[in-house]
């Protein structure tokens, strides 16, 4: 029986998808309370989630914020005042000192534990004093008549405990003063829905002066900021926007701060002093000198005056060339063609003034130069919606190129589901088809404009880029931070798929991988990626003697013997929050670097046989494994393969019980699989076979094998089956050709597969050597046998090479079922 399922395997391997066993629950952060902290100050924060007994400490991405101390939480006061006791490893409480100079805004972080690493989670500096809102069934605050009175630049900690929850606050300023207010709530991020939430002033009694849903500026988080007509008190409200969100956690900044709309320019060369002008507020444009840094990148600028500092940072681009300020009027190619053309790199600015307004700008190109032109609007929080379009000023007018948006690998991120905001920022890679000038154009693709539709066009020449990123497990799709860090156990192993993109034009090279900042006592191991090649498995080895610890390295990809330097490379992931509906995830957070923890000690390791022989094109062979158990560890250990080569396929994942040690792995070849040597690896899950997912109470451990080589090669043997036909209750033989593509030692056996129903063979096997050219199979036909035509027969051979059975399927013959003469055929 076992041999009559395994005959099948071929015939499904167009149809089987062989889905990796997620990483689930080891361990789990749900929630962050609160969610971000003053600048400057000590915060105690408590973290929700599952498995996190064992909590040791905290990987923050960026710097500013250090890790003091932990406590486990072992019970909470309920609602109606008494203490009850809280799950283990559900609740911790962290101590996190915020450094005076960090950084205003998002933190990304992760919670190491004995066993592994949390999902990315944020927490969210500001500059001002955080309250919390404290509200319980007895002392609400969702009218004005019982609002909470929080003093001027503040930072309110609040939740919407239920979908229709209404949260008041109030605040005393004199006329003249801002009416300030801005909500983080989506940019906080959470697993499912959006946190929509609702923001409107009203004055003492009752009249609205202002009520947003959205900005430009942060999407989903609303801000508002006008001038109080009169000396007195105000009403803040927040709430969801349509009132169907319950448990949103949110910081609400209130006060008399400026929170500019725009920057303008929105951007400047490296180095420099740029005088910044800030759009947006209600007291109106005024100006700010801005010190950019050395080196490219984005600049965190905070607006400030005496009403106070923004409470998180608009974006400035910092760049290695020139700043084009627009001059109007320049709406037309012949308008803009009286001022100086410009020679790129180059970066034009300028504002949509109002609807319907187009800006044009003039640079000079030689034939056959590349250039990359991209527009930023969206990616610096201005409520353009840029269009660009190039052509030559004079000459060929009908060779235009226009681009409306872009892929998110062209701006540097790795392919991730949902829409990223800054993918609406398009991107022209143009090649000059002429010495001359040529004419770039922008405008609003929904012909719209103000004051503060800001705008940066930068003109570089393209630059090569390849970068590396986790390639997403089918799993993903449903809960993308599956298996996106590494997790290795000291003596052990873990495997990742690593993928490539490149931002512009593929390189054609073969390529290395190496990973950069690794702790001290981790390797990785990774096969060469050639060309065509767009994942391959990397294994990532600690000692014995690695200390336990979390980092975050880099992962590069290197050409192999040229320029090493002219290639930009490195770790980018994105990580996707916010799910709603379809699988669209509304907050997309860029990383450019890996975590890793090497976590404690692992209860058993896996070793794989090296294969003595190779898997032929549409062939099978078996590789056998060896799990080594630690002393106490009875548990069941499931094995499967992540990754394989294209055209290799495999049978449903291994599990060996608990008093099992050995097993082995079917692994299959279609026709078309490639042929080669491959670096590939298994991975061994403890518990049975089967999907899991977060949450489920399931604590799983993965550990990888050491790499080994599977080679591809050609059939031993091609088949050519003559057409054959066989009466019913009667015997018939039927004839292989043979052509040998490799010779082999001995004997082989041979068999027919997929024959129809009542039709056997007489003689189940037949041997053949390397010498034979045919070989003759003699067939019985029951009467039972339904008459017809019958496609597929196929020959199965078996080889022993090096001591190892190798399978393949080969040849394509049909057989004729007839009636017995003179017996009507059974219908």
């Amino acid at each position: 029986m076992m041999r009559n399922r395994l005959l099948f395997l071929f015939a499904v391997m167009s149809l089987m998808t062989i889905t990796p066993l997620a990483q689930a629950g080891s361990p789990h952060l749900t929630r962050v309370s609160p969610p971000g902290g003053q600048r400057g100050t000590t915060v105690t924060v408590e973290l929700t989630g599952s498995h996190l007994e064992d909590a040791r400490d905290l990987l923050f991405y960026e710097p500013g914020i250090t890790f003091e101390k932990i406590e486990h939480v072992k019970e909470m006061a309920a609602s109606n005042g008494r203490t009850v006791p809280v799950p283990e490893g559900t609740r911790v409480k962290v101590q996190l000192k915020i450094d005076e100079k960090c950084a205003l805004g998002p933190h990304g972080f992760r919670v190491r534990t004995a066993d592994g690493l949390t999902e990315y989670r944020r927490f969210f500096v500001g500059p001002y004093p955080s309250i919390e809102e404290d509200e319980t069934t007895q002392k609400r605050n969702d009218q004005r008549e019982t609002a909470i009175e929080v003093p001027v630049n503040s930072t309110v900690y609040g939740r919407l405990n239920e979908a229709a929850d209404v949260d008041f606050y109030k605040i005393t300023v004199k006329k003249g003063q801002r009416i300030s207010a801005e909500l983080e709530a989506a940019r906080l991020g959470v697993d499912r829905g959006i946190p929509d939430l609702y923001l409107a002033c009203y004055d003492a009694q009752g009249k609205q002066l202002a009520s947003v849903d959205d900005s430009a500026l942060f999407l989903q988080d609303p801000v508002f900021s006008i001038l109080a007509p009169a000396d007195g008190t105000y009403f803040v409200e927040a709430r969801h926007g349509m009132y169907n969100g319950s448990g949103y956690e949110y910081r609400l900044h209130i006060g008399t701060f400026s929170r500019p709309t725009g920057l303008y320019p929105a951007g400047g060369p490296v180095g420099e002093e740029l005088k910044v002008t800030i759009l947006g507020d209600p007291k109106g444009a005024w100006s700010q000198i801005a010190k950019l840094p050395n080196t490219p990148g984005e600049l965190a600028f905070l607006a400030k005056d005496d009403g106070g500092s923004a409470p998180s940072p608009n974006t400035l681009r910092v760049s290695p060339f020139p700043n084009v300020l627009e001059t109007e009027p320049n709406d037309t190619p012949e308008a803009a063609a009286k001022t100086s053309a410009v020679s790129a790199p180059i970066a034009f600015n300028g504002i949509i003034e109002k609807p319907g307004d187009v800006d044009c700008f003039i640079f000079r190109a030689k034939k056959g130069e590349r250039f990359r032109v991209h527009a930023l609007a969206n990616a610096l929080g201005s409520p353009v919606d840029p269009a660009i379009w190039i052509r030559p000023l004079e000459g060929r007018t009908n060779a235009m190129v226009r681009a409306t948006d872009s892929r998110p690998n062209q701006l540097g991120y790795a392919p991730s589901n949902g829409l990223n905001r800054e993918s609406l920022d398009p991107v022209i890679e143009f090649a000059a088809i002429a010495d001359g000038l040529y004419v770039v154009g922008i405008e609003d693709e929904r012909n719209e404009g103000g004051a503060d539709y800001v705008y940066r066009i930068e003109v570089t020449q393209e630059t090569g880029g390849i970068y590396t990123y986790i390639a997403p497990e089918p799993d993903n799709q449903n809960n993308p931070q599956l298996r996106q860090s590494i997790v290795v156990a000291p003596g052990n192993r873990w495997t990742s798929q690593i993928a490539l993109f490149s931002t512009d034009r593929t390189f054609n090279g073969e390529l290395e991988l190496v990973g950069v900042n690794l702790p001290e006592g981790v390797t990785i191991t990774a096969p060469r990626i050639k060309p065509g090649m767009t994942r391959v498995p990397v294994v990532f080895t600690a000692s014995v003697d690695a200390k336990p610890q979390a980092a975050l390295i880099d992962l590069v990809a290197r050409p192999v013997g040229s320029d090493q330097t002219a290639m930009k490379s490195g770790y980018r992931q994105t990580i996707l929050m916010n799910q709603y509906g379809n699988n669209d995830y509304y907050l997309h957070c860029p990383v450019e670097k890996l975590a890793l923890a090497i976590t404690e000690s692992a209860p058993f390791s896996v070793e794989v046989e090296q294969p003595k022989t190779s898997l032929v094109q549409n062939g099978e062979m078996r590789v056998k494994f060896k799990v080594n158990r630690k002393d106490g560890y009875d548990g069941s250990v499931t094995v499967q393969m992540d990754w394989r080569p294209g055209g290799i396929f495999s049978t449903t994942p291994v599990t060996l019980k608990g008093d099992e040690t050995e097993g082995e792995y079917l692994l299959g070849a279609s026709r078309n699989a490639s042929a080669g040597e491959y670096s590939v690896v298994f991975t061994a899950v403890s518990g049975r076979g089967g999907r899991t997912r977060p949450g489920d109470g399931t604590d799983r451990t993965h550990v990888a094998s050491q790499p080994f080589t599977l080679t591809i090669s050609e059939p031993h043997v091609e088949a050519r089956i003559a057409r054959t036909s066989i009466e019913r209750g009667k015997t018939a033989t039927l004839t292989c050709r043979l052509n040998h593509l490799q010779k082999f030692e001995g004997k082989a056996k041979a068999t027919l597969a997929r024959l129809p129903r009542g039709v056997a063979l007489v003689d189940p096997f037949q041997e053949i050597s390397s010498e034979d050219k045919e070989v003759t199979f003699t067939l019985r036909a029951t009467n039972e046998a339904l008459v017809g035509n019958y496609t597929g027969v196929t020959m199965d051979l078996t080889v022993i090479e090096k001591g190892q059975a190798v399978r393949q399927l080969s040849g394509y013959g049909i057989l004729r079922v007839d009636a017995e003469r003179g017996v009507k055929p059974k219908k």
